[in-house]
């Protein structure tokens, strides 16, 4: 998330040579598919649960769904731009939207995911195991930088990279993840 929105501005002028203001503009439509990403899968996520009876496995079944569309959708996008750099900006911004939109149902895995392990601990829960992303999202927007310059402005490299990255992480919560509560 912090590559795609730090860099996507970057990316189109480099790529596309537009000008830093069209590059804005394209910019902002993947920001907004987050937002409604986010309260598409929030509430989808609320139904589904609902419907199922909400025990602890429909619901770690739902958390391990959305979790698996926002990083393994986001894969399936940055894969297709990093092996098929597409030749108009359009197509590029379609990619990066969709990326971004599927990116934000982590609000219905993992972010939802700890409330259900903890009640009252949720806040520190969600800071404490949010933390590590939060540094190397950071750390590879600076890392972003150094790839780029070493493949002589090469995005594929980028984007592989960072899809490869979504693809571990999902596997890692499918496999892993379950809505026992575990602290009170």
């Amino acid at each position: 998330l912090y590559i795609n929105l730090s860099w996507t501005p970057t990316f189109y002028a480099e790529q596309y040579g537009l000008s830093i203001k069209e590059s804005a503009l394209l910019s902002i439509l993947p920001s907004v598919a987050g937002a409604f990403g986010g309260l598409l899968a929030g509430n989808a996520a609320d139904y589904v649960i609902e419907r199922s009876g909400g025990g602890l496995d429909e619901r770690t079944a739902v958390r391990k769904a959305f979790q698996a569309i926002a990083l393994l959708g986001p894969a399936l996008c940055l894969f297709t731009l990093a092996n098929d750099m597409p030749s108009a900006p359009f197509t590029a911004q379609l990619l990066l939207t969709g990326a971004i939109g599927m990116q934000a149902f982590n609000c219905a895995g993992y972010g939802a995911a700890t409330q259900e392990k903890a009640s009252k601990w949720t806040g520190l829960l969600y800071s404490v195991t949010s933390l590590p992303g939060v540094i190397f999202g950071s750390i590879g927007v600076a890392l972003t930088g150094d790839i780029l310059d070493k493949t002589g402005q090469d995005w594929s490299s980028v984007f592989s990279l960072v899809a490869l990255v979504d693809v571990v992480g999902a596997l890692a919560f499918v496999v892993l993840y379950n809505s026992k509560r575990e602290f009170d």
